[in-house]
């Protein structure tokens, strides 16, 4: 069960990337979700808290853009949950 968490989402030159920082009763995780190609880049990954979470997953994320050249966008957290 989550006890609270942020997700961001990146669309960008046909890559569709949802990361989340998230604690919940396993403890603290960061992970990053490929929607188009429906696989985990990044699966859950502990963390101390939820802002070592966001870093970790923009940087996986990052990490995983790099070879395209694509200019990693500026991200929009939102509550875990949250539309």
């Amino acid at each position: 069960m989550l006890d609270e968490g942020v997700w961001a989402e990146i669309k960008v030159e046909g890559h569709h990337l949802r990361l989340f920082s998230e604690h919940s009763a396993l403890g603290v995780h960061a992970s990053v979700y490929d929607v188009a190609n429906k696989r985990w880049i990044a699966p859950s990954e502990a963390v101390d808290d939820i802002e070592e979470g966001k870093e970790k997953a923009i940087a996986y994320a990052r990490n995983y853009l790099r070879p395209t050249g694509i200019e990693f966008p500026v991200l929009n957290w939102k509550k875990a949950r949250a539309v």
